[in-house]
């Protein structure tokens, strides 16, 4: 395991790497980018547990919504997949439910906004296996098609909302 937690103190992460290094460069590179995006997904965990609640319950409009409790789920961030634990709220009467975390952090289907702004920006050069193979290629980052697209998708209904507000 090339990176692992130092210390969590207050809004600061410390995170340790080792990297093996190798007589081949690209040998090297790789596992410093292995060691790298290893480390970016402990982060980036921590930052979005930065963004949940406690479970205490939310008053929204006229009503109560109260935490389902913790429940998993996977979140896709520059640095790779990461799934993490969070509060879900429903209210008493049941039917939809309502993630504060997913809300706070700008998630974008469960895309951090920076893997979904890096997606955004190989798709204007294009298409999604072109996307898929950059980020398998340049970054390490495997990603299915499928996921993409929808992902794209996702983006192009904000940009047409936020175009509207423009206007």
């Amino acid at each position: 395991m090339p990176a692992h937690w130092v210390e969590v103190k207050g809004t600061q992460v410390k995170i340790e790497i080792t990297v093996e290094l190798s007589r081949s460069r690209l040998d090297t590179e790789e596992a410093i980018q292995v060691a790298l995006n290893e480390a970016g997904c402990l982060a980036s965990r921590e930052a979005l547990r930065y963004f949940d609640t406690d479970g205490r319950p939310l008053q929204i409009g006229p009503e109560l919504w109260r935490t389902k409790g913790r429940q998993p789920k996977r979140y896709q961030t520059p640095y790779g997949e990461v799934e993490l634990d969070r509060h879900v709220y429903q209210r008493s009467g049941g039917g939809q439910t309502y993630c504060p975390l997913e809300r706070e952090a700008r998630s974008v289907i469960t895309s951090t906004p920076r893997f979904a702004k890096q997606v955004s920006s190989k798709f204007a050069q294009g298409a999604a296996r072109d996307v898929q193979r950059d980020l398998a290629e340049n970054h390490a980052r495997p990603v299915a098609v499928s996921y993409l697209q929808r992902l794209s998708e996702a983006i192009g209904t904000v940009v047409q909302a936020k175009e509207a507000d423009w206007e």
